[in-house]
């Protein structure tokens, strides 16, 4: 009866540590980051969505990591991840940088 109980308990804390992972992988980033840390601290990612020189001559490349939100859901989030000349400037999810963009953009460049 005891083994059963503790084998339970051990399951049980397995899955929460497992659970937790799936989401807590962007927390490892740090800015100015370089493309070959963000992808060995969090792996390829599932799209390319864009690069480009812009007027200041700097490159800009964002990539889309679609991760699931937990081991225990089907519903993922679409994280971007935003590199200026190679290193990480910025990242979150998709959604999150349509109203942030022309005020970061403002304050880089005033």
């Amino acid at each position: 009866m005891r083994r059963t109980i503790f084998f339970c308990f051990i399951v049980a804390v397995t899955i929460a540590f497992i659970g937790c992972a799936t989401t807590n992988q962007f927390i490892k980033l740090e800015l100015g980051m370089t493309k070959k840390q963000v992808l060995y601290t969090i792996g390829d990612p599932d799209v390319a969505r864009g690069s480009v020189r812009n007027k200041y001559d700097q490159l800009i490349e964002v990539w889309e990591y679609n991760r699931l939100v937990s081991n225990w859901s089907w519903d993922k989030k679409r994280m971007w991840v935003y590199f200026c000349d190679g290193h990480l400037a910025q990242w979150g999810e998709a959604g999150d940088w349509a109203r942030e963009a022309d005020r970061i953009y403002e304050i880089r460049y005033r």
